[in-house]
């Protein structure tokens, strides 16, 4: 969430005078293309006949489509810059009237939006009157602020699409790729990696279960993928040479701990402790009774902990539950991302935290402070991925080849999506061969004579 300082100190005229430059930049592309084929490539086809004229002009009709494709990045760029410039004129000005109001008003705004009474006013028993300046001003800044914050979330995405475009030479993919939402666009976006984030390991049979799980609670699948990325970490910090959380010396080390040494340590993919899944199952007794009758609530202990730790995708219909539980009480629950916090602590201060500042992470402490960051990472690459797992198989071979086309011969192909989404997601390049750099070869080398 964008604060009141960053909103109200913003200078959009600078994101103008940025856009302005890239048009410029993009007018001048436009002008050496528009010269490289009209004119250059004119002038060989009547001054230079054969075999070695026709691969000069077809030479200089490339250079015309790369100019081509830079002016549309360019221009992809400016208007991003452009955007992001008027949503944050108007959501400053929003705000700056709210802050001249509240003034008038004897109100106190601090930096995350929060608008409280500058000092104490007598007022009759039940009255809520003197309140209402201070409803009036908050909903004017938390519509200032949200506002703002959705321009950035939307400049970033828009500038991470502008970014997989300089890869592009062919001016009509790179038009194609400035739709966000098409198959060419999520891959140059996954192409650029998951920004060294660790990957979500768990098995297909898991991520089906995330897919049930969100269908059967009415839970985000986003959110419960961004809770496994989280949980699993442990595994991971633990012992690095694993491969994943789902090995079985994780699992028996987490059950072994849970009889012997340490009775309320967290179990299973989703760490989910013991009396939190003793809660969950109380709470929806019809959700985990077993086809033959039998209530995970009548497990003891040790059983019901062997449970969660062979079953992984009860592990996760749990998590479910238990978020859908959390968002009962719509208090500091608003977003997936206040979830995302309350699943570490439902704590009255969290929830109060979650409730003053919103998504801010910048504002909050501790672990939490850590937790919503990692949220703020992992979001856009969740994104991302569930975009590429939605397309159908043609749609995404079609991306992988248009990313061939775009990639020098023989060279390696490939897109990151933080968890196992639908295939293909690597290839080999089939363009034309960077200058000066050699294509690889298919073959490995010959043996030297003598060997």
């Amino acid at each position: 969430m964008v604060s009141v300082s960053e909103l109200n100190t913003a200078d959009p005229q600078k994101w103008r005078d940025a856009a302005d430059d890239a048009i410029a930049t993009a007018k001048q592309c436009e002008g050496i293309s528009s010269y490289a084929r009209d004119e250059v490539a004119s002038t060989l086809k009547q001054c230079w006949v054969g075999d070695t004229g026709s691969a000069a002009r077809t030479k200089f009709v490339k250079h015309a489509d790369d100019y081509d494709a830079a002016a549309v990045s360019l221009r992809a760029m400016a208007k991003a810059y452009d955007d992001l410039a008027d949503d944050i004129d108007d959501a400053r000005r929003l705000l700056r009237s709210a802050l001249d109001y509240a003034s008038t008003h004897e109100l106190k705004v601090d930096d995350s939006g929060r608008v409280q009474l500058a000092k104490a006013v007598a007022v009759p028993a039940g009255s809520t009157e003197h309140l209402e300046p201070v409803k009036h001003a908050q909903g004017i800044i938390d519509d200032a602020l949200s506002k703002a914050t959705r321009a950035d979330v939307e400049a970033s995405r828009a500038l991470r699409t502008v970014e997989g475009l300089t890869a592009i030479t062919d001016p009509k993919l790179a038009k194609e790729a400035l739709n966000p939402n098409s198959p060419l666009a999520i891959a140059l976006r996954l192409s650029g990696g998951t920004d060294g984030l660790h990957p979500i390991n768990v098995s297909p049979s898991q991520l089906a279960a995330v897919d049930r799980a969100a269908r059967e609670t009415g839970m985000s699948k986003k959110l419960l993928l961004a809770i496994l990325w989280q949980e699993q970490q442990w595994y991971q910090n633990h012992n690095p040479s694993l491969r994943g959380p789902l090995t079985s010396f994780g699992r028996f080390f987490d059950w072994s701990l849970q009889q012997t040494l340490k009775p309320d340590k967290s179990l299973g993919i989703t760490h989910m402790k013991l009396e939190t899944a003793r809660e969950v199952i109380k709470s929806n007794p019809d959700a985990f009774t077993l086809s033959d009758g039998k209530y995970l609530g009548d497990l003891n202990d040790s059983q019901l902990t062997k449970y969660i730790e062979e079953n992984p995708n009860e592990d996760v219909r749990l998590s479910a539950y238990h978020l859908k539980g959390l968002k009962e009480n719509p208090y500091g629950a608003d977003s997936d991302k206040d979830l995302f916090t309350l699943y570490a602590a439902d704590t009255p201060d969290v929830r109060e935290k979650n409730e003053q500042y919103g998504d801010e992470s910048d504002q909050r402490g501790g672990d939490i402070k850590v937790r919503g960051k990692n949220w703020d990472k992992v979001e856009p690459h969740l994104d991302d991925a569930m975009a590429w797992d939605s397309l159908s198989d043609e749609e995404r071979s079609k991306a992988i080849k248009q990313l061939e086309s775009e990639t020098p011969g023989g060279h390696h192909v490939s897109i990151e999506t933080i968890y196992s989404a639908g295939g293909p997601t690597t290839g080999t390049g089939t363009g034309e061969p960077e200058p000066g750099t050699p294509s690889p070869s298919p073959n490995p080398p010959p043996t030297p004579p003598g060997n």
